[in-house]
């Protein structure tokens, strides 16, 4: 196994030539204009630079590879300060038009968007790219290159304004350089660039430059003789202050008193240092873990911000689990660029029982072709040192993919590996994978997410999916999958299938159908399922419901699930029910409330109840924008019981 990923590593380094090639060239270009008279962020396009901004037109339906039917227009104008982005988009029953979400940065789907996107090194690759979403309400949302973003007060105070027209909807950008990484240089050079939208009530997604519903990225356009201007490097500080008071186990008081800071410094204009101190990781909401029985450990992600920011540098797979380091006292991250095509990444975490480090580095050869390499370790005080080495590579040429790693861990005595190769096809009807793995028995990884080990086999899956703009069905998509892995005593390790479909109307209802069965080791398991949602596509009212049944694990299972949102008079809520009859009966009820008093301040509550306990806190907080941000917290987030505790945070964005 190990001769062949390495044969591939060689593959896919003599590839790049050929794969540089073979890269198709987009037409589409857009000049640059450099303005005078920026426009007025007001959602309306009647201002000077407009009329004579080159217009980005000729939308095109990603699925069936048409001209739109409801076609946009695009404009884009600079200055030395920020960009400017203009759109007119275009609908037939502007009555349909759908805006719901009103609170900035947080994820916008299920109705109508629009974003623009800039990719400033003119890579092509996902880790350059900035996208700025906007509904038609001008609430935003923005992603920046290497995952910056995460934190709001870090993103920059970039505008939008939109409006609902007779004859579709407007929308008005400005975006400041200052936010965003690019080349210095002197002359002017060209970017990647691309403008895409949903319309939601047909399902139509619509590009200027047709990335395909896979998103081959190197299809973008370009925006020519543009000349950037120079970066000046900045230092922020978000301090924070905690006070409170909490009831022990001997109902005695506590009172608490804390001060911590995160701090972002930006090295080069391309490369940033995020550092905390004594961060703050008891008041952050995480993810819950269901109750859904699993032969491992089941993953969970992590909702921490330090660990969150600069994401798509430590884009590493289960490679690290952030989870993993509960415990500490100080971290640095440094990530950004060495070169247009040179990504590089560091983590370090500090605590007296534990130290860990993250080294990365990824080289782009062309926009379809690149390879990673990282070094990771973990140092307990009780358990001693643990090192990982990681070296991964992959080629796509059109549709065919071809992807590997290679993982040796060293922990005492233990040097075991684990390798990964995989080949794909990525059409618009259908893909399909074929992988061969292995794990060695001796593999450790204390930084990662790895329920099992000493197994090797095969995995195969087929996908279709298709869409349709108008009549009953809006989407239809079914998938296959296997895994077929033996022990390396020639056991059976696992003997896997999985077969899962999904039905979507336009009337907004869901129903999927599955089927998982198979052996693992001695057990023989066939579990079915079936659900059903409507309002599927409405994050903020909706009602679902899934049963599952069968036998796993020896053991006859039952389990339903539900969930139920809703939101009126700025109230949000959120049930979701688990009943689980297996080896014992389990049950997991969560219940969300919100009130937003405004889109920066809200009252919110989380209550789990369980067989473990009952726990519920609320939170007063006003975030996510310019200003000094306050959290008044009764409660603790992710204790497994009510705990009396009353914590007053204030942070401060200098």
């Amino acid at each position: 196994m190990v001769i062949r990923i390495t044969v591939l590593f060689m593959l896919i380094t003599n590839l790049q030539t050929w794969a540089q090639e073979n890269t198709q060239t987009v037409l589409k270009e857009l000049p640059a204009l450099k303005t005078d008279q920026p426009p007025t962020i007001d959602g309306v396009l009647n201002d000077t630079c407009w009329q004579d901004a080159p217009q980005a037109t000729g939308f095109t339906d990603e699925r069936t590879e048409k001209p739109a039917k409801n076609q946009s227009v695009g404009r884009v104008v600079y200055t030395d300060t920020a960009i400017y982005v203009g759109l007119h988009l275009y609908d037939d029953m502007p009555d349909k038009i759908v805006a719901r979400q009103t609170k900035d940065q947080t994820r916008i789907r299920g109705e109508d968007w629009v974003s623009f996107s800039l990719d400033p090194f003119h890579t092509h690759q996902f880790s350059d790219r900035n996208f700025f979403i906007v509904n038609p309400l001008g609430t935003k949302f923005a992603h920046l290159a290497t995952g910056r973003a995460e934190k709001s007060e870090w993103i920059g105070l970039w505008k939008a304004a939109a409006q609902i027209v007779e004859d579709g909807w407007v929308v008005e950008m400005e975006i400041p350089w200052q936010m965003l990484d690019y080349p210095d240089t002197t002359k002017p050079i060209r970017m990647g660039i691309n403008i895409d939208r949903l319309q939601q009530h047909t399902g139509e997604r619509s590009w200027w430059c047709n990335l395909g519903v896979n998103e081959f990225r190197e299809n973008d356009g370009h925006w020519i003789d543009v000349l950037p201007p120079p970066r000046k490097r900045e230092l922020k500080l978000l301090p924070y202050l905690i006070g409170g008071i909490s009831e022990t186990e001997t109902d005695d008081r506590e009172y608490t008193a804390r001060t911590g800071a995160d701090i972002r410094y930006e090295v080069t204009p391309q490369l940033r240092l995020i550092g905390t101190a004594n961060p703050d990781f008891d008041n952050i909401e995480q993810a819950v873990e269901g109750i859904d029985f699993s032969y491992g450990e089941r993953f969970v992600p992590d909702r921490r911000p330090f660990f969150s920011e600069g994401s798509n540098v430590y884009r590493l797979g289960r490679l690290f689990h952030s989870r993993r380091i509960t415990d500490m006292d100080g971290g640095l991250k440094l990530f950004g660029k060495l070169g247009k095509n040179t990504s590089v990444g560091t983590l370090g975490t500090y605590h007296r029982n534990n130290q860990n480090v993250i080294l990365q580095a990824s080289q782009s050869f062309t926009a379809t072709s690149n390879i990673r390499a990282a070094f990771l370790s973990h140092h307990h005080r009780d358990i001693g040192l643990n090192n990982v080495g990681y070296l991964s590579g992959d080629v796509r040429h059109g549709k065919f993919s071809v992807g590997s790693n290679l993982i040796q861990t060293w922990a005492g005595e233990s040097d075991g590996r684990n390798g990964f190769v995989s080949v794909g096809y990525n059409g618009s009807l259908f893909q399909h994978y074929l992988s061969s793995f292995f794990v060695d028995s001796d593999f450790v990884n204390r930084l990662g997410y790895l329920p099992f080990t000493g197994y090797r086999g095969i995995g195969l899956g087929s996908f279709i999916k298709n869409e349709w703009r108008e009549g009953f069905f809006r989407r239809v998509s079914a998938s296959v999958q296997s895994q077929i892995s033996n022990t390396y005593e020639g056991e059976v390790f696992r003997r896997d299938l999985f077969i899962s479909s999904l039905i979507l109307t336009h009337s907004d209802y869901a129903l999927a159908a599955g089927w998982r069965g198979g052996q693992f080791e001695e057990f023989n398991d066939s579990v079915f399922s079936i659900g059903f949602r409507a309002r599927a596509s409405d994050r903020f009212n909706n009602v679902g419901i899934t049963y599952n049944w069968g036998e796993q694990a020896g053991e006859r299972i039952h389990r339903i699930s539900g969930n139920l949102n809703l939101r009126a008079y700025g109230f949000t809520a959120g049930f979701s029910s688990q009943i689980q009859w297996h080896f014992e009966r389990r049950y997991q009820q969560i219940l969300t409330l919100t009130y937003d008093f405004s889109p920066a301040l809200s009252l919110g509550s989380r209550l789990i109840w369980q067989v473990e306990g009952i726990n519920i806190y609320f939170a007063l907080r006003r975030s996510g924008y310019a200003g000094t941000d306050f959290f008044i917290i009764l409660g603790e987030p992710n204790a497994s019981e009510f705990k009396q505790r009353l914590i007053a945070k204030v942070i401060r964005s200098f």
